[in-house]
């Protein structure tokens, strides 16, 4: 593989973002990787004024990195709204981390008061998704 094709790929991944890139064609097989900080991230999210839970609010909150989405599949209802009674251990949403869907599970009993998180919105780890009553 040519060096000038290597580097042009490199300036992909910087432009892009992206932590992995891996290629393989007629002309060779290439895999390429960076370590990305958390540091613009929690910039980007501060930013974006995450809405935060008062203290005295009883919250589910991400128990990781990722996209959230509120339904299983993109033609399904939403796993919880306003209002639903929940259990603790019920799923209420997903999030996408590395391709990978996990469940969010309620981690106490309570009344969904109101969803803080749009579906396919990038979610912190420990960002308040949902209020309790």
């Amino acid at each position: 593989m040519e060096l000038d094709r290597v580097k042009k790929l490199l300036d992909l991944m910087n432009e892009s973002g992206l932590s992995h890139l891996e290629i393989d064609d007629k002309q060779g097989h290439i895999v390429l990787e960076r370590t990305i900080t958390n540091a613009p991230v929690e910039n980007v999210a501060k930013s974006q004024s995450i809405p935060e839970a008062t203290p005295t609010e009883k919250t589910i909150t991400a128990p990781f990195v990722g996209t959230f989405y509120a339904s299983e599949q993109p033609d399904k209802a939403s796993l919880v709204k306003p209002g639903d009674k929940i259990e603790k251990g019920q799923s209420v949403a997903i999030i996408e981390a590395m391709k990978m869907m996990n469940e969010v599970k309620a981690d106490k009993d309570g009344v969904i008061d109101k969803i803080l998180v749009s579906n396919g919105d990038p979610v912190e780890y420990d960002q308040p998704l949902f209020t309790l009553k």
